[in-house]
């Protein structure tokens, strides 16, 4: 509670009585976060913007009724997700396609006979002949 109540002017903190405060912080939480096993943030600049990035993940012991009330509050289907989600998808198919396909240059497995990226061939020339 005194961390809650140091976090508003003096004035106005004193206005509120212990049931008050205990009240409203049982019924928003003060944030005061632990430790994430993945904790990821990074600043992205672009242009004249700054984005940021923030990957958290860890085990939720929130209880079920925050959690309703912020699937209402942060919907997940919105543009900046579906955008969002969209590229992560194209990142990860475009790298599993070409995985594919350097391992499939790599058995030796023609499917277009005379048609070559020229994929494998580069590496072949970087690494020194596989």
């Amino acid at each position: 509670m005194r961390k809650f109540a140091a976090s508003m002017p003096a004035h106005i903190a004193e206005t509120f009585s212990d049931a008050q405060l205990r009240a409203i912080i049982r019924a928003y939480g003060v944030r005061s976060w632990g430790r994430h096993a993945i904790d990821i943030r990074f600043a992205l600049p672009v242009l004249t913007r700054t984005y940021y990035f923030v990957f958290l993940a860890g085990i939720d012991k929130r209880p079920r009724s925050r959690n309703r009330a912020e699937r209402h509050s942060h919907p997940l289907a919105t543009l900046g997700n579906f955008l969002f989600l969209s590229l992560v998808l194209l990142l990860l198919l475009s790298f599993v396609l070409g995985l594919f396909y350097v391992l499939k240059s790599a058995f030796g497995l023609n499917i277009a006979p005379g048609f070559s990226l020229g994929v494998w061939d580069s590496i072949q020339s970087e690494v020194g002949g596989l």
